[in-house]
């Protein structure tokens, strides 16, 4: 994929979550021009303003969802490439050092005045070349509008000094946790009623906090993470599709062919051969 996906997107009315299965091998900025969202990246939740830039690496479980369902209004602008953007461009272009800013600790930047007025200006320029009709001069454009919004970026990581930036609520903090003990045991036996009865919440609750805060509802968040992980396994061990299944934490082969397909479109088997190719 050398082609990046640009997409302009004003929610007006009716609130609006993602799909449940959501992370892909694909580089993404996100940028809200309007409204507040929730942002749940890889175990931990953001709480996300106008003129906060987030960045999500390759195969890194995230969704938005609504924070106010009486105030679901949001306009964002979302950038999606890979690592071969740039293989058109001069050979001293760095380009494996401007992917380095989606490795950073930083998933979400608040941007102030200065920098929001000017990344704008480069996102409205980058969609209006986007609905131009495709050749090569309007490729190369695009690509050097994204060159320059990474290098931009780079520079901000650069100056700024790590923070952690705070949960909305302590509620959050706590699903938080609870989502990355999801992510670091997935192959046990996980249940609704295991997990809160660990957390000392009732079954009811936890479901309710969970969707609330991470996008996800319980079922949904384990299946992710269980089929990512065996995604990995399929294409970097020759471990049979049985043993992945079990290593993942499911029991019946049959369902775990059926979520994995649910997923990925595709079965294991078919993963394993297309990704090789």
């Amino acid at each position: 994929m050398n082609k990046p996906v640009i997409t302009h997107v004003k929610r007006n009315s009716e609130p609006f979550n993602m799909d449940q299965k959501h992370y892909h091998n694909l580089f993404e900025i996100y940028y809200l021009l309007k409204g507040e969202r929730n942002y749940f990246i890889n175990q931990r939740s953001y709480h996300v303003k106008k003129g906060d830039l987030v960045l999500i690496n390759k195969n890194i479980l995230h969704k938005t969802s609504t924070i106010d369902r009486k105030k679901p209004e949001h306009e964002r602008i979302l950038i999606q490439f890979d690592e071969n953007l740039f293989s058109s461009l001069a050979a001293e272009m760095n380009a494996a050092e401007l992917f380095g800013i989606f490795e950073k600790k930083e998933n979400v930047l608040s941007l102030n005045p200065e920098q929001q007025l000017w990344l704008e200006e480069e996102l409205f320029k980058l969609t209006a070349e986007s609905k131009k009709e495709r050749d090569a001069e309007n490729a190369l454009y695009i690509n050097l509008i994204i060159a320059e919004m990474l290098i931009f970026i780079k520079r901000i990581l650069a100056k700024s000094t790590i923070q952690n930036l705070k949960y909305p609520d302590q509620k959050h903090k706590k699903i938080s946790e609870i989502a990355a003990y999801i992510s670091q045991n997935y192959n046990e036996k996980l249940t609704l009623g295991r997990l809160a009865k660990k957390f000392n919440y009732s079954s009811g609750y936890l479901s309710r906090v969970f969707k609330e805060v991470t996008g996800f509802n319980f079922v949904e968040y384990k299946n992710n993470v269980r089929i990512k992980e065996a995604s990995k396994l399929l294409l970097q061990s020759n471990l049979s599709v049985t043993e992945i299944a079990t290593k993942v934490g499911f029991n019946n082969i049959t369902h775990f062919g059926r979520i994995f397909k649910d997923f990925t479109d595709l079965s294991p088997l078919e993963y394993r051969k297309v990704k090789d190719l």
